[in-house]
């Protein structure tokens, strides 16, 4: 039995609905220890032999509790721990390469919603830190993302209010900047303090965007960060330079916030019981960021797919029940069919999945045969 199966079990049998589920879930630490040594840790190119790595661990075990631990885990290139102590040393292929540390803190923990920020610093050219959060229904341990909660007629304006915001910020700190350099040029600076002014100038009008001063409004929505923490919706903007151009960005990450008392028109369904506790939460519409289950033909796996790119490019993980080791996989979306590729010791294998309600089923294909696959969520 798949731990899908045992959940829906679980709820089954309780006779509860969801919405009267109310302990909250426990959270405790585990330190992340490499189980190599640090020439090993250099030549991988993992980037932590120096650093401490915390991951949150979600007790007390339950279908809901595994079903976020594997979830999360997996988010994080690795196969959850099942009973693991203080510590957790993963394969050392399923290191975090580039977390130079990483801590974590619950900002949410009640009897609808767990969210956790992953707080890590990851190295590059250089080091910079960055927040990750993760929201979780508390009641069925669904991972949440904005699509699951705003309807899609209410997308667009929702873009366009992140899009005017960015607008705004960029266009606040070109007049400072040029005022700045006005005063530079007057006093008759030195010129690399000018030269300094002009690149931000720079940088921060390729921010700003196009006509009418937007960026594009649809990419800036999808890729939002989402936070459930406070009551409403809290939306972070990654900022808009890259890594080697960080640190001509005065603007950083923008974020806007949603205020509960607007949010009733724009959410679905799965969006008012989770939010306004109303009613029961269905499953979320999309298969994206949740935890999957099912079968390659007789034999158990669980699949985990990333909310695929503008481009419809999609990647994610799966592994065998019976064995718990990763197998990238990546693709592309097209309508409601998935074709996802991975490789295993330079073989190369398929699936090809049709999506379905809440399920994704279609053909696993090998080098020399063809399965049948079946995924829920």
């Amino acid at each position: 039995m798949t731990l899908l199966d045992r959940c829906a079990l679980a709820v089954a049998s309780a006779g509860l609905a969801l919405s009267t589920l109310a302990s909250p879930l426990q959270v405790r630490p585990l330190t992340l220890k490499p189980g190599v040594d640090a020439g090993q840790l250099e030549a991988a190119d993992a980037g932590w032999a120096e650093g401490s790595v915390k991951l949150p661990f979600v007790e007390p075990a339950s279908p809901v509790a595994a079903r976020i631990n594997e979830a999360l885990y997996l988010a994080l290139g690795m196969v959850a721990p099942q009973k693991p102590g203080a510590s957790f040393t993963p394969p050392a292929e399923q290191l975090p390469h580039g977390t130079a540390s990483q801590d974590f803190n619950v900002a949410r923990n009640d009897d609808r919603l767990l969210v956790i920020v992953l707080s890590a610093e990851g190295c590059g050219a250089y080091c910079e830190n960055y927040d990750t959060v993760y929201n979780f229904d508390a009641r069925s341990g669904w991972l949440i993302a904005l699509q699951d909660l705003v309807q899609p007629a209410a997308m667009e304006g929702l873009a366009r209010r992140i899009a005017k915001e960015s607008a705004r910020r960029y266009a606040e700190q070109i007049k400072t900047l040029r005022q700045e350099l006005a005063a530079a040029r007057k006093r008759k600076a030195k010129a690399d303090e000018t030269q300094d002014l002009e690149q931000r100038i720079e940088l921060n009008q390729g921010c700003l965007g196009g006509e009418g001063g937007l960026r594009n409004a649809a990419d800036l929505v999808r890729y939002a960060g989402l936070s459930l923490a406070t009551p409403g919706l809290a939306l972070t903007i990654g900022r808009c330079s890259n890594h080697a151009m960080r640190a001509l960005d005065d603007v950083g990450d923008i974020a806007v916030t949603v205020p509960l008392a607007e949010l009733p028109p724009l959410l679905t369904a799965y969006g008012r019981a989770v939010l306004l506790n109303e009613g029961e939460a269905g499953p979320p519409s999309q298969p994206f960021g949740q935890l999957l289950q099912g079968k390659v033909g007789q034999a158990a796996i669980t699949l985990r797919l990333e909310r695929p790119y503008a481009d419809g490019s999609v990647s994610g993980q799966y592994y065998y029940d019976r064995f718990r080791k990763p197998i990238p996989l990546s693709g592309k979306r097209e309508g409601d069919t998935l074709t996802l590729t991975e490789t295993v010791n330079d073989q190369q294998a398929s699936f090809k999945l049709k999506l379905r309600g809440t399920t994704l089923s279609g053909q696993w294909q090998g080098r020399e045969r063809s399965l049948p696959v079946s995924l829920a969520w």
